[in-house]
C-alpha cells in the first residue's frame, strides 16, 4: 500500500541522504538537514540553502470497471533556495545562480538514485522545474521549483485494507504421529 504522503517520506529520506544520521552526518544535498515539510514556512537568512517539499497534487484514473483500481499520479515539489551577498559588478547574482543549478543537481540526483522510492513508484512521469531570482539592498535571493509527477498503483486494499491482529506463532501438530509437530515464532 502507497500513498502521496509516503512518496513525501521517501523523497525526505532522499533528499538528506543515506548517512544522514551518520556521526558526523553526510548529507545529499548542501542544504544539509535544512529540509522543511510541509514547506510553507519563510526563511530567515541564516536558513539558506534550504529544501522545502510539498504534495502539491494527486490524480487517480480509473483502470476499467469492476474492481477498483487506479493510476495514481502524485506531484512532489521540491523548492530549493539560495542566497549570495551582494558584491560589485553583480557577481552575486551569477554567484547565485551557480549555487542554485548545483543544489537542482544534487536533490535531483539524490532523488532518482532513490532506491526505496523506486522500489514503490512505477515510475517517474516527468519533471518541470522554474527558476526565480530576486535581489535586495544586500542579498541576491535565486529559488528553484521541480514537480516531479510520480505514478503508482492503487486498488481496494489501499482503500479498504481488513483489520487484523498480527501474526506472531504458527504452530502445526501431526495428530496421527504424535508426539511430532513445530512451532515457529514470527519476527515482528
Amino acid at each position: 500500500m502507497t500513498t502521496s504522503a509516503d512518496l513525501l517520506d521517501l523523497i525526505e529520506a532522499a533528499v538528506l541522504g543515506p548517512s544522514a544520521g551518520a556521526q558526523p552526518p553526510v548529507f545529499a544535498t548542501v542544504a544539509g538537514d535544512r529540509v522543511k515539510r510541509p514547506g510553507d514556512l519563510p526563511t530567515q537568512n541564516d536558513q539558506y540553502p534550504i529544501l522545502k517539499l510539498r504534495i502539491v497534487s494527486e490524480s487517480r484514473q480509473s483502470l476499467g470497471k469492476g474492481s477498483v483500481q487506479f493510476q495514481t499520479t502524485a506531484t512532489i515539489r521540491v523548492v530549493g533556495e539560495v542566497s549570495a551577498p551582494a558584491a560589485i559588478g553583480d557577481v552575486a547574482a551569477s554567484t547565485a545562480e551557480s549555487q542554485l543549478w548545483a543544489l537542482k543537481r544534487q536533490y535531483e540526483i539524490a532523488i532518482i538514485n532513490s532506491y526505496p522510492l523506486f522500489r514503490v513508484v512505477e515510475q517517474l512521469e516527468g519533471v518541470q522545474t522554474q527558476l526565480a531570482f530576486a535581489a535586495d539592498q544586500s542579498t541576491h535571493l535565486a529559488g528553484i521549483q521541480s514537480d516531479f509527477a510520480f505514478q503508482f498503483f492503487e486498488d481496494e486494499d489501499d482503500f479498504a485494507p481488513i483489520a487484523s491482529d498480527a501474526l506472531t506463532e504458527v504452530t502445526a501438530e501431526d495428530r496421527q504421529h504424535p508426539p511430532s509437530g513445530f512451532t515457529a515464532n514470527l519476527p515482528q
